[in-house]
């Protein structure tokens, strides 16, 4: 797979045709997220694949389970996590694997972070004693024609800038905090660009790097917009899960052997020792 090239091409997908996807292709869907790399293995997931995507349409909200918007997905995946610390940050890194193999299969997908209820969903799947739902994608053929386009605009619209990525230099930051980065690394900016194209709920693209020698750092804008903090459930860490897989998969597709820290370290020293203000979470570090 050209991890790249799929990130490049990945959007969010609101409208589906309505045949349903090969089951051998479904499983290996599925199994990409079961297999996926982790950034805690102590923190048990499940995905849960839902072949009658109606099943898990009419358990939405009355937007997003609408038959002219997620309700025309001939499957879902739904995604449950053990509560423990991070589960929000592992969660994103993980799912956003299995997103970007379905993208180079073909199929269409679209993160649902927080319009549904969890209750129903719970209830419906069976969940055990501590697990969360945390997300859900629609999976199926995007629709190409003219409404299926426009249910893709329409929602741009509404989102932050229009859906527009922030340009890197307001997201990437030499060792301290808004200095500007500084480097002519070619493969170092390209795994940067992976991440500022990662999605993000309603595209507040919370994620922050800093980069210190061969040290990058991982920081999340915690400030809470857009209710991006519901019922426990922090999405801006998901956000960033999914942003730090984006850098993770560009960056060992071009050969690098570093991977994410996200336990072992402390925080707060971090934070202090490059000057990043209050109201931003350090959440990993990667070296090269």
């Amino acid at each position: 797979m050209d991890i790249r090239s799929t990130i490049r091409r990945r959007i969010s997908i609101r409208h589906y045709e309505s045949r349903p996807i090969p089951e051998e292709l479904l499983q290996e869907v599925v199994g990409s997220g079961e297999n996926s790399v982790a950034l805690d293995d102590n923190i048990g997931i499940r995905l849960h694949l839902v072949k009658e995507g109606r099943l898990v349409a009419e358990r939405m909200t009355p937007l997003t389970g609408a038959r002219w918007l997620f309700g025309s997905a001939p499957h879902f995946i739904i995604a449950t996590s053990e509560e423990k610390p991070l589960f929000m940050l592992n969660m994103g890194f993980r799912m956003e694997q299995m997103i970007l193999f379905a993208t180079e299969q073909g199929l269409g997908t679209c993160w649902v972070g927080g319009m549904f209820a969890e209750e129903r969903l719970g209830t419906f799947l069976g969940l055990g004693k501590g697990e969360r739902v945390i997300a859900l994608t629609p999976l199926g053929c995007p629709d190409t024609s003219f409404y299926g386009r426009a249910t893709h605009d329409l929602f741009e619209l509404g989102a932050m800038n229009f859906g527009r990525r922030k340009p890197l230099q307001q997201i990437a930051f030499g060792p301290d905090w808004d200095s500007p980065l500084e480097t002519e690394d070619k493969e170092l900016l390209e795994a940067l660009e992976c991440a500022r194209l990662a999605p993000s709920w309603a595209n507040t693209q919370p994620w922050r790097f800093l980069v210190t020698g061969k040290e990058i750092i991982a920081v999340a804008d915690a400030k809470g917009r857009y209710s991006s903090v519901r019922d426990g459930k922090h999405y801006y860490r998901l956000d960033v899960g999914i942003a730090m897989a984006h850098f993770f998969l560009g960056a060992k597709e071009m050969g690098w052997s570093g991977s994410w820290q996200v336990i072992g370290f402390d925080p707060a020293q971090v934070a202090k020792a490059h000057a990043i203000p209050d109201g931003y979470e350090v959440l990993g570090t990667y070296r090269r």
